[in-house]
């Protein structure tokens, strides 16, 4: 997948036409994932490149950052996403309240059309664009009609959910509602796969090592992104030398997450922290391995323990609870 970074990039993919898609696409859930197979389906049949344009930060970032919630998928992560699905160029807007200030008509002729020629476009129903979103998916098609390319509407995912009397609608902001309330088995269902906490494996204190208990402590690779409530979860990590040997890999680790401060030393941080459970190499080795920190269930709450050998044993029936837990979850083939 090519990755282009800049709008003056853009003139450097020629005027063949395109299918494009364009949106935050934050969670890459089930719902972004339909657009997605939708224009992979329309390039095949056209014989065009499919392209998709995102934004960094978030749009909500640079016009209401009071309001710009969590992030659920760093950008890095996000590629990784869509090349899967078969995003031939990926268009990374870096945003800026300038660019977010085009009429929708001046974005479709000098954007849309001048420089990614697009003959195709696939959005959600609820698609919005342009100064104050002002531009909707209707807004598209009347330009489509004048610009010479077609829109194609795909209707919004909904899923049958454990606890929901009727289908729910699929969107970030419910994912990350999910996330808030720890309900990970509905995150999985929503986003196709685990709900992954992605950065590098930093130093830290040492303690769990010297309790016989050492850990891989995350570096999140933006600390913009949602991190569920503090807790000990139960959950796997993949490990590599990249971002990608990470994401390729399928060795699936079980681990015991620790998300908080260990409240029993006077001097404890906040951290997200991983034993992985059986795992013999030297701590060492794991310093500055990238890591993805697949949540599955929150066993219990942070608590403060009166003395270290208290905390001994409690995090030992850490690591059988969260072995138990694994049992009925176990991670994809």
């Amino acid at each position: 997948m090519k990755i282009i970074e800049s709008l003056d990039q853009l003139n450097n993919l020629g005027g063949g036409g395109s299918v494009l898609a364009i949106g935050n696409f934050d969670g890459v859930h089930v719902g972004h994932q339909a657009i997605m197979r939708q224009g992979r389906a329309l390039a095949d049949q056209h014989h065009l490149p499919f392209c998709v344009m995102t934004f960094d930060p978030a749009p909500v970032k640079v016009l209401r950052p009071e309001l710009a919630p969590r992030i659920l998928t760093p950008t890095k992560l996000k590629q990784r996403l869509l090349g899967d699905l078969g995003v031939d160029t990926l268009i990374v807007i870096p945003t800026s309240a300038e660019f977010l200030a085009q009429e929708p008509e001046d974005f479709v002729r000098e954007v849309v059309v001048g420089r990614l020629h697009a003959r195709h476009i696939v959005e959600g129903g609820t698609f919005g664009f342009g100064r104050r979103r002002s531009g909707s998916v209707q807004t598209l098609t009347e330009l489509g009609a004048e610009h010479g390319f077609a829109v194609h509407s795909v209707t919004s995912a909904s899923l049958e959910l454990e606890g929901f009397d009727e289908p729910v609608a699929v969107s970030s902001t419910f994912v990350r509602q999910e996330i808030a309330e720890c309900n990970f088995g509905t995150v999985r269902e929503c986003l196709g796969r685990y709900y992954e906490l992605p950065g590098t494996v930093t130093a830290a204190a040492g303690r769990g090592h010297r309790i016989g208990f050492p850990t891989a402590n995350l570096q999140l690779y933006n600390d913009d992104q949602l991190v569920p409530q503090d807790g000990v979860y139960a959950g796997y990590v993949r490990l590599g030398r990249d971002l990608h040997e990470t994401w390729a890999s399928r060795d699936y680790r079980p681990a015991a997450i620790s998300i908080g401060s260990c409240e029993t030393f006077a001097d404890g941080q906040w951290q997200i922290e991983a034993h992985i459970l059986d795992y013999e190499a030297d701590k060492d080795a794991l310093y500055e391995q990238h890591l993805l920190m697949g949540l599955v269930r929150r066993t219990r709450a942070q608590t403060k323990f009166d003395s270290a050998e208290e905390l001994i044993a409690r995090i030992k029936r850490d690591c059988e609870e969260v072995r138990l837990a694994l049992l009925s979850d176990p991670p994809p083939a």
